[in-house]
């Protein structure tokens, strides 16, 4: 399939033929050809299903990267449906994640730039959290720290913590000690 053409006349069986070539030198071409004629469907429910089937089909991760970067590019995913609703939700988890686990690798970075001895307990303990704003004062605690119990000591009433943690079971420490001590109080 490398004219949009053929591959609109019948998009299941062009699918079928990606995934038999998917290791061909000229698969960014094959692909991008395919993706253009995809993008000229109507049926958006059916496209993103076809596109899912495509991504999953493909036997090369080289070609994967591309079809992933092709439906970036063509597409985007619509609010207001099952598929649309689903691929928003994960790719804001996805980043959120990715802006927890590099927090939490510049802590350890810190850390050890500070001179502190890690243990394989402390690196689990800090790869583990989820909890951004945990994350967030032991980095801020670790700037002028001179033990590691400084840092990981349980929050107090005199820490800033930006926001109250938002699932507490998936924190490193019990979350009672997170929330704002005024709010509590009232």
């Amino acid at each position: 399939m490398s004219r949009m053409q053929d591959a609109s006349a019948d998009l299941d069986f062009a699918a079928f033929c990606l995934w038999i070539h998917s290791n061909d030198p000229d698969i960014e071409g094959i692909l991008t050809v395919m993706g253009e004629a995809l993008a000229q469907d109507t049926d958006r429910e059916a496209r993103d299903d076809l596109a899912g089937l495509i991504e999953d089909g493909l036997g090369s991760e080289h070609a994967r990267k591309i079809w992933r970067n092709l439906m970036e590019t063509l597409f985007t995913p619509r609010r207001g449906t099952i598929v649309g609703d689903a691929r928003l939700a994960g790719q804001e988890e996805g980043r959120e994640e990715g802006r927890v686990a590099g927090k939490a690798e510049q802590l350890l970075r810190l850390m050890e730039r500070r001179g502190f001895s890690l243990t394989e307990e402390t690196r689990q303990r800090v790869t583990t959290c989820s909890d951004m704003p945990l994350l967030d004062l032991w980095f801020n605690r670790a700037i002028d720290a001179t033990t590691l119990d400084e840092i990981f000591a349980a929050p107090s009433s005199t820490d800033r913590v930006p926001a109250p943690a938002q699932r507490p079971e998936h924190t490193a420490v019990p979350s009672h000690g997170l929330t704002d001590p005024e709010s509590s109080a009232n």
